[in-house]
C-alpha cells in the first residue's frame, strides 16, 4: 500500500465528509483513509459510516486535541507513506499521484501539498489578507522546490512512515508550534520539506481576525514550551522566546495599541490594512509570549 491518509476531525461533519469523498475518488496510488474523530458531538461518525468503502477506517476517541488525534491515526497506519491531512483540506484529482511522484523523484523528503484558499470563502479585507499571506510562501515555486526549515506544514504533508517515531507529535498546551517541533527533528535527520506543486487542494477554512488573534496569542504562550524542549539559540531566535527578542517585540508591538485599533476598525477599508493586520498579529503573539514566559 502506498499511502495511509490520517485525517483528524472534531465537530466538522460536513467538511470531513467532503474531504473523505475527494480522497476515495483519487487514482494513481493505493491507499487507506484513517479518520480520527476527536470527541465530536455532531453526526461525524454516522456521516462517515455511510461510506461503503473498505479503504476507510474510523477511529474514535475522547477529545484530546490535534496532536493526540494525529498520533492515534499514525498508530493505525500501514502504508509506506503517511499523509497527514486536515479535515478542511480537500484534494483535487491527481493529488496522491503527485505526492507519490515527488517521493520517487527525491527519496526521503517531506512532501508539502500546494493548497489554496478559494475565493468562495469570502472577499472581505481580512480573508483577502490571509489568503495572500498563506499562499505567498509557495506561489510561483517549482514542483520539488525546497521550502526551508519552517516548511513542514503538516496540515497536508506526506513522508515515509518508517522515518517517524511512535507518537511523533508532542502534546503542546495550546495551539501552535507542534508542527515546527516535529519539523525540527526531521530537519536534523536530513529530511527536507519540498513542495508537491502538482498536489493541489483547496483549504476550506473560514478565517476571521478575532480567531487568528486568538491563535497567535496561543502560539506566543506555547513558544516557551517549544524552547524548553529544544533550548538552543536557533529556537530562541525563531520563536522570540528569549529576553532580548521579547523586549524588542514588547516595544515594537504594544498590546495597548492593538486594543485601540480593535475598538475602531475603520482602517480596514484603507490602503494600509495589510500592515495593520500584520501589526495586530505580531502584537497578539507578543502578548502570548509575555503571558507564557513564567509557565
Amino acid at each position: 500500500m502506498d499511502f495511509s491518509i490520517v485525517i483528524p476531525t472534531h465537530n466538522r461533519a460536513e467538511l470531513v465528509a467532503r474531504t473523505v469523498a475527494a480522497f476515495l475518488a483519487q487514482e494513481g496510488a493505493s491507499f487507506e483513509v484513517i479518520v480520527v474523530d476527536d470527541g465530536s458531538s455532531d453526526d461525524t461518525a454516522s456521516r462517515l459510516q455511510s461510506f461503503a468503502d473498505g479503504r476507510l477506517r474510523l477511529v474514535q476517541q475522547a477529545n484530546r486535541g490535534l496532536a493526540a488525534a494525529r498520533n492515534a491515526g499514525f498508530a493505525q497506519a500501514q502504508g509506506r507513506y503517511v499523509l497527514f491531512n486536515d479535515d478542511d483540506i480537500i484534494p483535487e484529482p491527481g493529488f496522491l499521484q503527485a505526492h507519490l511522484e515527488l517521493h520517487r523523484r527525491y527519496g526521503p523528503v517531506a512532501a508539502v501539498s500546494r493548497t489554496q484558499i478559494p475565493d468562495t470563502l469570502g472577499q472581505d479585507p481580512f480573508t483577502c489578507f490571509w489568503r495572500a499571506r498563506a499562499e505567498s510562501g509557495v506561489r510561483g515555486r517549482a514542483d520539488g522546490a525546497l521550502l526551508g526549515r519552517g516548511g513542514y506544514w503538516f496540515a497536508s504533508l506526506s513522508l515515509e512512515r518508517a522515518r517517524l517515531p511512535a507518537n511523533p507529535f508532542a502534546p503542546f498546551a495550546g495551539y501552535g508550534w507542534e508542527e515546527h517541533e516535529l519539523g525540527l527533528r526531521l530537519w536534523v535527520q536530513g529530511i527536507r520539506p519540498r513542495l508537491a506543486a502538482k498536489a493541489r487542494a483547496t483549504h476550506e477554512d473560514r478565517v476571521n481576525l478575532e480567531g487568528m488573534l486568538h491563535k497567535f496569542r496561543s502560539m506566543g504562550r506555547v513558544a516557551w514550551q517549544f524552547y524548553r524542549m529544544h533550548p538552543s539559540p536557533q529556537v530562541a531566535l525563531w520563536t522570540g522566546a528569549n529576553p532580548l527578542s521579547l523586549a524588542l517585540k514588547r516595544w515594537a508591538y504594544p498590546w495597548r495599541v492593538a486594543e485601540r485599533m480593535l475598538q475602531n476598525r475603520g482602517w480596514e477599508q484603507g490602503a494600509r490594512a495589510g500592515s495593520a493586520y500584520r501589526f495586530l498579529l505580531e502584537a497578539a503573539y507578543t502578548q502570548g509570549l509575555l503571558e507564557g514566559r513564567g509557565g
